[in-house]
């Protein structure tokens, strides 16, 4: 397969102290993660900067690659990832996974990987469940436009601006991303941008987002940010 899938992973979590090994179904919730992913894509690595957990992998048999404990975020991390791997295999896609998505499946990373064979980028949104949490700024918006039968990305934002109607053309943004190889280098070349300093999003370190394929999804993907949402996930997988 041509498709590299990669899930960074870091303890340095302040909000969620060792999160990566918080419980999933007896299992830490990076592993859980990478099991969800690894039986449909076998090039799936975790990218790591801490020892306890490259001792983990070897103890269980998982792919890591070590990566520098100084990168800045994920991606660059994901960089790394496929510097060192790409002399090995022919890689012309890489899907970036969070490890803190237990809900992800192996057809979300098909909507991703799609979407790279007509756009250098690709990422998914979701409906919001409700006004609360369309006005909380930790959850992103993502203003949709629709363009020869496809959306793409027109805006990312915290709070909501005037033009952003939820649910109609503002939907939850789901932060999977799927690159193509080579635009992935050129984005890591670009120069950080005032909005995504200001915003903490990567992705407005992209000029035109009209670059970014998107793909709408019924279900909301729960992440864990908290304790509270580990108890939420654990209690809906027991279901």
């Amino acid at each position: 397969m041509n498709i590299a899938s990669i899930i960074p992973v870091r303890l340095a979590a302040k909000r969620f102290p060792n999160k990566p090994f918080a419980q999933i179904q007896g299992l830490p919730m990076f592993h859980y993660v990478y099991n969800r992913v690894i039986k449909s894509y076998p090039n799936t690595f975790l990218a790591t900067c801490d020892e306890e957990i490259e001792i983990y992998c070897h103890q269980h048999n998982l792919q890591f690659i070590h990566t520098n404990p100084e990168h800045r975020s994920g991606t660059d991390r994901i960089g790394e990832v496929i510097s060192k791997i790409e002399s090995k295999e022919n890689f012309n896609k890489v899907i970036n996974i969070q490890g803190d998505m237990p809900f992800i499946s192996t057809d979300h990373i098909k909507l991703l990987s799609k979407k790279i064979d007509y756009f250098e980028m690709s990422t998914l949104c979701c409906p919001f469940v409700d006004e609360i949490e369309y006005q909380d700024i930790n959850k992103v918006k993502l203003l949709l436009k629709e363009k020869d039968n496809n959306f793409i990305a027109e805006n990312f934002f915290r709070k909501s601006v005037q033009a952003s109607k939820m649910n109609l053309n503002t939907f939850h943004h789901v932060g999977l991303y799927g690159y193509q190889i080579s635009f992935l280098k050129d984005f890591l070349k670009m120069p950080i941008s005032k909005r995504e300093k200001n915003e903490k999003l990567e992705q407005l370190r992209i000029k035109n987002l009209n670059r970014i394929g998107v793909s709408l999804i019924k279900e909301n993907i729960l992440g864990v940010d908290t304790k509270e949402d580990l108890i939420k996930v654990n209690q809906i997988l027991k279901k």
